[in-house]
């Protein structure tokens, strides 16, 4: 399977899993709460930072309102674009003290982008890769603008039919761009787990044989480890301050003590996953000799006494003669005394 190459980063099966922690609009308007963020995911392990960069007006049209997307509770009735522009997305003037500041923390940082013009604007920051949303797999003019930007891409593919991810693929393969990741997305705000098919990731690799992650919009993290289980060679999740916030994306983003345990989660699984060859920890190797079964004397076994099923039995530990030996061992006499309970050797018989 191929492998994308994110400044130094490789990304694929084989490699440690690439977690994004998404600040996306959780930002509050406020620097101090996106450099809180930032501070938590690089303490917490994350690999990158990810922010969102569009032109509402380019992405929305002017006439969709909040009551529209049930969002005026939250904003009031107004045009969508105006809420966009005032609540979700993070001000454009911020975006150089943010990727400096995060580089200063060990983080990689990039942002989703929506045209030509967004990468445009974030390639002034040197971004080592662009997001694409589920929303744009469908918007082939801009995915074949974007694969000329020569930087790996990373595609959602939440709402959309194979055959519709087939055809971004091609559209991005096709303009000279192969450092390609596709990400399995359900998009619902949280997902239930009976719509999620997480065997989707599975599916995506060895239809595309491309790096497959999971965008995950559940709160909890359970998820993620049986994505990285099937295979996520990427793992992305919204984060915030407090879950309580006012914002589309609270409720459903992880919270700083989630973070730490979403790292920590997917490492130990990666430990765990360790290797399709069959070997044995030392720790196992050590238990082998405790744990398993081997003759015992069950009575007391006079010198010259046969030994018999009456008088051995096969316990642990295992010690002594493996079971397998039975047929040799029984009819044997004993060449000393051995007491009741003593692990037998091959040295105790003729």
């Amino acid at each position: 399977m191929k492998e994308i190459n994110i400044n130094g980063r490789k990304v694929g099966l084989g490699h440690p899993v690439y977690l994004i922690a998404e600040i996306g609009s959780n930002h509050c308007n406020d620097k101090a709460v996106v450099k809180k963020l930032i501070d938590i995911a690089a303490g917490a392990g994350f690999d990158a930072v990810k922010f969102q960069t569009y032109e509402p007006l380019e992405v929305f049209s002017g006439k969709i309102t909040t009551t529209e997307l049930k969002m005026d509770p939250m904003y009031g009735h107004k045009p969508w674009v105006e809420a966009a522009r005032d609540n979700i997305l993070m001000p454009r003037e911020w975006f150089a003290e943010m990727f400096a500041y995060a580089r200063q923390k060990s983080l990689q940082v990039f942002s989703t982008v929506h045209s030509a013009r967004d990468a445009e604007f974030v390639m002034q920051f040197d971004p080592p890769v662009f997001k694409v949303a589920s929303l744009d797999v469908t918007y082939l003019d801009f995915l074949a603008d974007l694969a000329g930007f020569k930087k790996p891409i990373i595609l959602s593919t939440g709402m959309h039919y194979l055959g519709e991810i087939e055809e971004a693929v091609d559209t991005i393969l096709k303009n000279g761009n192969d450092q390609l990741a596709l990400l399995h997305c359900v998009s619902n705000y949280p997902p239930r787990p009976q719509d999620v098919n997480l065997n989707n990731i599975p599916m995506l690799q060895k239809a595309f044989d491309l790096p497959v992650g999971y965008s995950d919009h559940h709160p909890d993290n359970y998820m993620d480890v049986a994505a990285v289980a099937l295979g996520a060679c990427i793992i992305e999740k919204h984060v915030t301050l407090d879950r309580s916030l006012k914002g589309p994306d609270h409720p459903f983003a992880l919270d700083p003590e989630a973070m730490m345990d979403l790292v920590k989660n997917v490492r130990d699984t990666e430990k765990a996953l360790g290797t399709s060859k069959r070997v044995l920890s030392p720790s196992e190797l050590l238990a082998r000799t405790v744990t398993r079964r081997s003759f015992v004397a069950r009575t007391d076994i006079k010198k010259g006494e046969v030994l018999t099923r009456d008088n051995v039995k096969v316990t642990r530990p295992g010690t002594g003669i493996h079971p397998k030996f039975k047929d040799r061992l029984l009819g044997r006499k004993a060449v000393k005394d051995i007491e009741k309970e003593d692990v037998i050797s091959w040295e105790m018989v003729e």
